[in-house]
């Protein structure tokens, strides 16, 4: 199952960023296809094989872990604003993208930087596994699942209304399958709590907050295409959404 999951997960991300290909050339929500993009390459860059060759050309000390931790940044931004104003959550809006937001943004990413450096991580390793575990690794790893976690919570609000709302059902469906997968996603605050004998539950539970992630805004584009083209045709449907 988790051998499984992280390619079926990357297969579904490539599938809906080319999708959205058509559109973007169209110039119409271009920064949809920039997420999914991202996204893609966020997954592609935690699978072992990828990552290891990769890694392999950066020197062999997980300068490719340190590169997903900042591409995973960037991604939640762009995903947490996108959200956020599409939900009609300025609060979260403000929160990710405000001065406080951008702050811890840039402290966490510091951070980041300051403990990988002061890491010895000689010797490729996907999630950084066959690493000596001391302090600063520690609190490497705790960093890269903060930021995620904080843009997850400034965004379940604005979704938790939407799913608890009265909205289109194929919306409320799509937006909580989103809900779950930023629900999981904030439960990765929990690792160190694992014990070790039980270490399969982190990838099962990253890779399955990324695919419910992604399956959400997959359904939310769905499903708001689907309405648009059903009111296009159906007047008395326009004035009723």
């Amino acid at each position: 199952m988790t051998a499984i999951l992280p390619w079926a997960t990357l297969t579904v991300c490539l599938l809906i960023a080319v999708a959205r290909i058509p559109s973007a050339i169209r110039g119409e929500n271009r920064a949809l296809f920039y997420l999914f993009s991202l996204i893609t390459l966020d997954i592609l860059l935690s699978i072992e094989g990828p990552y290891l060759a990769i890694d392999s050309w950066l020197g062999g000390f997980n300068l490719t872990n340190l590169l997903l931790r900042f591409l995973l940044y960037g991604t939640f931004l762009l995903l947490g604003v996108k959200l956020a104003t599409g939900f009609g959550s300025p609060a979260g809006v403000r929160a990710i993208a405000g001065r406080a937001g951008l702050a811890v943004l840039v402290i966490v990413a510091a951070l980041t930087a300051g403990f990988f450096l002061a890491t010895d991580t000689r010797g490729s390793t996907v999630g950084l596994t066959e690493l000596d575990w001391g302090p600063s690794l520690e609190a490497y790893a705790a960093l890269g699942r903060l930021y995620p976690s904080y843009v997850a919570v400034c965004l379940v609000p604005g979704i938790g209304r939407t799913v608890a709302g009265a909205g289109p059902l194929l919306l409320r469906g799509a937006s909580a399958l989103l809900l779950l997968g930023l629900l999981l996603l904030v439960s990765t605050q929990a690792f160190p709590l694992i014990p070790l004998d039980n270490a399969w539950l982190k990838p099962l539970i990253n890779y399955s907050a990324a695919l419910a992630t992604v399956l959400g805004l997959g359904g939310i584009w769905l499903s708001k295409a689907y309405y648009r083209r059903k009111s296009q045709g159906d007047p008395g449907i326009s004035q009723k959404h």
